[in-house]
């Protein structure tokens, strides 16, 4: 992959060939903070502006239509939320007395399996 884009840019390899491949890239820090630091980053900068080698990225417009859209659907699911019912559930109240008994014997019952043959 690297060679082939090499094969198709050879300029790419010869702005490369300068670089200390030794140690890290210290100089390409986005803020350099000694003064040599500095001057290899403008000098870097100045080479790459002459290269025509700078391309600022253009920001993209969304169209008028799209925000419109963008705008009514936002409304729109504002008036679905809106319009949803909230449903109130009760918590079941817990059994007492007789109703508890029938509802521990029920549990005890459906542990067990019968097979009833004629």
């Amino acid at each position: 992959m690297i060679a082939a884009n090499y094969r198709k840019h050879p300029e790419a390899m010869a702005l490369q060939l300068v670089l200390a491949f030794g140690h890290a890239l210290v100089w390409a820090l986005p803020r350099p903070t000694t003064r040599t630091l500095r001057a290899i980053r403008s000098a870097r900068a100045a080479a790459f502006k002459l290269a025509g080698r700078i391309a600022y990225p253009v920001a993209k417009v969304k169209p008028q239509y799209a925000r419109d859209a963008d705008r009514r659907a936002r409304k729109l699911v504002d008036l679905v939320k809106r319009a949803c019912l909230r449903l109130q559930f009760e918590e079941p109240k817990p059994l007492k007395g007789f109703a508890a008994h029938l509802a521990r014997c029920d549990e005890n019952f459906n542990r067990y399996t019968f097979n009833i043959t004629a």
